[in-house]
């Protein structure tokens, strides 16, 4: 099919109607500054533009226990897979390229999964971070727990993305301000609740972030640990009660 006209707003709102809670934008410009490795060309050469999509993670559903977390995330990675599979798909039919960049549904490799390293190479499989890409389609900041932050979700949100050809218009990127008003440089919620300690100032430290989640990718076949996530306040319903100490907050 001969390519034609599609522009970012049926984008969007197809996105949407397929169940997408977030979805954005960006040029493949705003990657120019990235490793050669994690740019969306060394998926598709002649890209463009990158859309990303994403639903929220439900956070009283992976409160209960470490199963329950494991399989809410599971489902959300199917169900968000799936709206990327669909955007691909509407590309297609618009005669334009696509690369779906998804995320995992369930065990990887056994030997990866009990590897120290496991951290530092699972997000290097796939090409681009799509938490660096929300960013760049002005979904979001990093937190300092390194997860997304949202306006409307906060960290609590699922991500996929698609690297097309087709020319669109990118959404604007979050400003300073909005990013201190989402994560305000006092609040160190997630350094309090991690297990394994491994937020601080510095970063994420991913050698004790993988102590921690390595025995839930053998046992309930995905990371169930999400004490980060439930800590921060960031887009926090005032339904949600946290167990965690929030007086640094």
């Amino acid at each position: 099919m001969s390519t034609q006209l599609l522009n970012s707003e049926e984008v969007k709102r197809f996105a949407r109607s397929k169940g997408a809670d977030l979805v954005g934008i960006a040029s493949v410009d705003r990657f120019s500054d990235y490793p050669e490795e994690r740019q969306p060309q060394k998926l598709l050469p002649n890209a463009r533009s990158v859309i990303v999509v994403g639903v929220r993670v439900l956070a009283d559903t992976i409160k209960p226990n470490l199963l329950l977390s494991a399989l809410h995330h599971i489902t959300l990675n199917i169900y968000h897979n799936q709206i990327a599979y669909e955007i691909g798909r509407l590309l297609d039919d618009y005669g334009h390229r696509a690369v779906v960049v998804p995320h995992r549904i369930g065990n990887l490799d056994p030997d990866l999964r009990s590897s120290p390293n496991y951290m530092e190479i699972y997000p290097k499989l796939f090409g681009i971070s799509t938490r660096h890409a929300a960013v760049e389609a002005g979904l979001g900041i990093f937190g300092k727990s390194r997860l997304l932050l949202s306006p409307r979700f906060g960290s609590r949100q699922r991500l996929a993305a698609v690297v097309t050809d087709a020319d669109l218009l990118a959404d604007p990127k979050l400003t300073q301000a909005e990013a201190d008003q989402l994560c305000p440089p006092h609040c160190t919620a997630c350094f309090a609740a991690c297990p394994g300690k491994a937020l601080s100032a510095d970063g994420i430290d991913w050698k004790k972030c993988n102590e921690i989640i390595r025995p839930h990718n053998g046992q309930y076949g995905y990371s169930a640990c999400s004490e980060c996530m439930l800590s921060c306040p960031a887009g926090k319903s005032p339904r949600v009660q946290s167990t965690t100490n929030m007086e640094s907050f």
